[in-house]
């Protein structure tokens, strides 16, 4: 006897409702950086090493030494001033489009470039200081400071993180002292406006110490005002 089918009509039903349920097979992995290997002991008991670090995409080719970088010709991720593509600079100028800001002035100084082991492998980081300005040539046009830390990874630059002054008040931004790079962190110091002080002239000084976390990347602990 033929089946009815209302029953036929079900079954198709019920065998599409659990095709269309099944689990997507994954997304491929995000490559993943050497895992650094430090240890570091700020007290009698070590910290744990990081177990991994993932990476952003590569960006340009790079020597294994970074000292032998040509920082004039890098391209720089644009995060520090909310631009979304890496910003490439001429004599170390560029006019970009920040999605915060509008348009802006961007800088870079190559020559005056940090570097130290950061991730602990026995090689090199460097740390390039950028920043963003209205265009304007006084210190309330300034939008921010940034130091951006790569590493070298099979012949391409990749991105450690973005180091930005943590210690903010009176409206004007903070800038650096100066940074140190270490296994395992790097120490920022940086100085800021207290209410009072004029757009030329911060007087507060702080400490930022940004630690490589669990993932690879720095990630900034609380500010220390030292002054």
């Amino acid at each position: 006897m033929p089946r009815p089918r209302t029953l036929v009509s079900l079954t198709v039903f019920v065998l599409a409702l659990g095709t269309g349920c099944s689990s997507p097979a994954p997304d491929p992995k995000i490559p993943r950086a050497s895992p650094p290997s430090y240890t570091e002991r700020e007290t009698e008991t070590a910290e744990p090493t990081p177990s991994a670090s993932p990476v952003t995409d590569a960006l340009s080719r790079a020597p294994e030494d970074l000292h032998e970088m040509d920082w004039d010709r890098t391209a720089i991720p644009g995060d520090f001033c909310h631009v979304p593509e890496p910003i490439t600079f001429t004599s170390g100028e560029a006019t970009v489009r920040s999605e915060r800001w509008g348009t802006v002035h961007a800088e870079q100084y190559p020559d005056e470039v940090i570097y130290g082991d950061v991730l602990g492998n026995s090689g090199v980081e460097a740390a390039v200081r950028v920043g963003c300005d209205t265009g304007g040539q006084t210190g309330s046009g300034r939008l921010v400071w940034a130091y951006v830390v790569f590493t070298s990874e099979e012949q391409r630059l990749r991105l450690v993180g973005t180091v930005t002054p943590q210690k903010y008040e009176g409206g004007q931004a903070s800038s650096f002292e100066g940074i140190d790079l270490a296994r395992g962190r790097v120490t920022a110091r940086e100085n800021w406006h207290r209410s009072a002080d004029a757009s030329c002239c911060p007087s507060g000084k702080a400490v930022t110490v940004w630690r490589v976390g669990d993932d690879g990347t720095l990630e900034a602990e609380a500010p220390r005002v030292t002054g």
